[in-house]
């Protein structure tokens, strides 16, 4: 009788095969559902963490705006390639550095990552921001132009003029979402305000 009450007890206490593959099961399907939804916060995160820096940039050209009389900078495109219309290359964060106490971090947005882009020669494998020292690309249509000017020149384009629908940067690819998402993208207007729509 001993014997069996000890066999009983041994019997309950130790796992079934059974109950073993449903346990790494039920831990399998848990790790399924958990970690896609993980990846998500993450790139969440570094979408806002983006957003917020962009903020500071904007902050920053509203310091320099109102130092220069409403002339905004006159900064080049995509400075590593060449000049553009400027005739010489001008990296935005040298002309806005000043305005945000030197703070390089505040020009790259997390998701600007090194090779995560296919881009041509001499930025093969580099980020934006090592190429560029700018996650955000200059719309440089507007560089060297007063408010009142670029006001005009959309209105030549048959575009009503206001400071919250003209972007004045944005992310220099799709950090945040699928390729030719461009809603993705974020966007600082010339009000200062950050959004992912592009309006024109």
């Amino acid at each position: 009788m001993c014997r069996m009450k000890g066999h009983i007890m041994r019997r309950t206490t130790a796992f079934t095969l059974i109950e073993l593959l449903v346990v790494v099961s039920v831990i399998g399907l848990l790790t399924a559902i958990l970690v896609p939804s993980f990846g998500s916060a993450r790139r969440q995160a570094k979408r806002v963490a983006c957003g917020a820096h962009l903020k500071q940039v904007g902050i920053a050209m509203a310091g320099y705006l109102s130092d220069s009389n409403d002339r905004l900078p006159r900064a080049s495109s995509v400075p590593s390639i060449g000049p553009g219309p400027l005739g010489e290359a001008v990296y935005i964060a040298d002309v806005l550095g000043p305005y945000v106490d030197s703070q390089d971090e505040v020009f790259h947005c997390p998701a600007d990552l090194p090779g995560r882009f296919q881009r041509e020669a001499p930025n093969a494998g580099r980020s934006w921001f090592q190429s560029e020292r700018s996650s955000y690309q200059y719309r440089v249509q507007l560089a060297g132009r007063t408010m009142t000017e670029v006001a005009n020149l959309f209105e030549r384009m048959g575009r009503t003029y206001s400071e919250n629908t003209i972007y004045v940067m944005r992310d220099f690819n799709n950090f945040h979402g699928k390729d030719g998402d461009t809603r993705k993208r974020n966007y600082l207007y010339i009000d200062g305000h950050v959004s992912d729509f592009e309006n024109f």
